[in-house]
């Protein structure tokens, strides 16, 4: 079907006028502004930025800066101490049903990381992305991995416009005792368990002081 706006008869209300493609069907102007939330679904794609677009049953992600309120709320107080995002970043709140249902996010991996560097080889930093958080407040059966299914495919779109480089694949890392179930049913590989070291600057020196920690599983998707 093209996306291309005709002349002809009204799918909805008969009526002969320029029309616009709206879910397989063919609708003129007056019935598309009439519309609940025009501009937000598929047939909106024309002149919807990619990353606002709902794609199904309520389910919207929406692209905000990391220094968004209401996104920087739900990561602080989900990651207690954290110093922020670095790097490169591409963060999502999640709305279900006009409602924010949580946030997920990707940024910038750790460099020379060798289970990345056998994975994607080396050099390749930046044209993977870290998912840095994955969080739902607001939850349901199979939300989580609808959410995590569409943002995959929605921040490699998001990556390549913004920054200009391919965008290669992902990758994660989970806390034990989760199992990384979610993320392996959606077709990411396990790669293995970290180091667990923590590593944090000497205030006097500035060397890296490296420190035990929690062990955690690591799964990686590459795009086919």
């Amino acid at each position: 079907m093209s996306w291309d706006s005709t002349i002809g008869p009204c799918s909805r209300c008969s009526k002969t006028g320029k029309l616009h493609p709206s879910f397989g069907k063919m609708i003129c102007t007056q019935c598309k502004d009439s519309r609940p939330k025009m501009g937000n679904g598929n047939s909106g794609l024309s002149q919807s930025r990619q990353e606002e677009l709902v794609f199904s049953c309520g389910l919207e992600l929406r692209r905000v800066p990391k220094s968004d309120k209401t996104f920087g709320r739900l990561f602080f107080s989900h990651y207690l101490g954290s110093k922020g995002i670095p790097g490169r970043s591409i963060c999502y709140l999640v709305e279900y049903h006009g409602e924010i249902a949580g946030i997920i996010g990707y940024n910038s991996p750790p460099k020379n990381y060798g289970v990345f560097n056998d994975f994607f080889g080396p050099g390749m930093e930046n044209h993977f992305l870290i998912n840095n958080v994955f969080r739902l407040i607001n939850n349901e059966k199979n939300l989580a991995t609808r959410v995590l299914s569409l943002s995959r495919r929605m921040v490699k779109i998001a990556y390549e416009s913004k920054f200009r480089e391919a965008l290669i694949g992902l990758v994660t890392f989970v806390e034990p005792p989760r199992t990384g179930a979610l993320y392996k049913a959606d077709n990411w590989s396990y790669l293995g368990m970290s180091q667990g070291k923590r590593m944090k600057r000497d205030p006097g020196s500035w060397e890296k002081i490296f420190m035990d920690g929690q062990k955690k599983l690591i799964f990686g998707y590459r795009y086919r």
